[in-house]
């Protein structure tokens, strides 16, 4: 009985971890994507203006 605890809790710990890992990094994903794009836009203006 506690063996199957355990793995389950394990298996809840284990899960736990990866989706606030994936939350972190979609959301970081999210802004460098942010940052890219901004940046090109910014880029395309100066390019038109000179």
């Amino acid at each position: 009985m506690f063996h199957l605890l355990a793995c389950n809790l394990a298996c809840l710990a284990i899960a736990t971890l990866y989706y606030a890992w994936r939350d972190v990094y979609l959301q970081r994903r999210k802004r460098e994507k942010l940052h890219d794009r901004v940046a090109y836009m910014l880029w395309v203006a100066a390019n038109r203006m000179a």
